[in-house]
């Protein structure tokens, strides 16, 4: 099993190097589920030394996209393996609630099927079951998922259906210490999580937090080392097997 950490900024980079992250997703404005972070940033935390993933997102809200945001999507993918991104997670969905094929078309016909991760827009596809086969069809195996539930604790029946059906499994969404082992019986590849605590920033301004929001959500130390604690106590018990 493989601990991922979501990050959006190098620091929190560093953040998962040291608790014994094996990788991290990197995203910009978290807050709204995370946005395409950019070149440089990935740049800069590819130098801390960890395996990095680029979240692809152009945008807030749904993950319906017309023709120009389509472009967009692969052009930012394409930008962010040039980075030095190992893999991109990305996905999108037509307004039947279907995996939009058009968009995975455009993807795949410029980045190769296995540097793709679809992300949780397949937790909102009306029929996961059958967006992991249009996936499939795309030489897709790789799904971040909570199971279609508010959190990954609470998916495992969907989560195990994806895994036994050939997906590396990466859970994500309110991963808490206490279901990696369920989570690991179901056969996820990898945790995925945040651990974030939000953070308010002291400065002395005018106007403070009533003109501006200063607060920042950076990766929390020690709600990492928790999970990863867990993530080691599975593997452990895993090879005594």
């Amino acid at each position: 099993m493989i601990f991922e950490i979501c990050a959006s900024t190098p620091i929190d980079v560093a953040v998962a190097k040291e608790v014994g992250a094996n990788r991290v997703e990197l995203c910009s404005h978290w807050e709204c589920g995370g946005l395409t972070p950019s070149p440089a940033s990935i740049r800069a935390s590819v130098n801390i030394g960890i395996p990095i993933r680029a979240l692809v997102r152009p945008r807030a809200g749904d993950f319906c996209y017309n023709a120009s945001e389509q472009q967009l999507i692969l052009a930012e993918a394409l930008d962010c393996l040039d980075a030095g991104a190992e893999m991109v997670v990305l996905g999108g969905l037509n307004e039947g609630g279907e995996i939009d094929e058009a968009l995975m078309e455009i993807i795949c016909s410029k980045i190769p099927s296995d540097l793709i991760v679809f992300h949780r827009a397949l937790d909102l596809s009306l029929d996961p079951m059958e967006s992991m086969s249009v996936l499939q069809n795309f030489g897709i195996y790789s799904v971040l998922s909570s199971g279609a539930a508010p959190a990954a604790g609470l998916g495992l029946g969907l989560i195990k259906q994806l895994s036994d059906a050939g997906m590396k499994v990466i859970a994500g969404g309110g991963v808490r210490p206490e279901d990696v082992c369920s989570l690991g019986e179901s056969g996820v590849e990898a945790i995925h999580a945040s651990c974030r605590l939000k953070s308010t920033s002291e400065l002395k301004v005018q106007g403070g937090e009533e003109l501006f929001d200063l607060s920042t959500f950076p990766v929390d130390i020690e709600k990492a080392m928790v999970l990863s604690e867990a993530i080691e106590n599975w593997i452990e018990f895993e090879d005594d097997e």
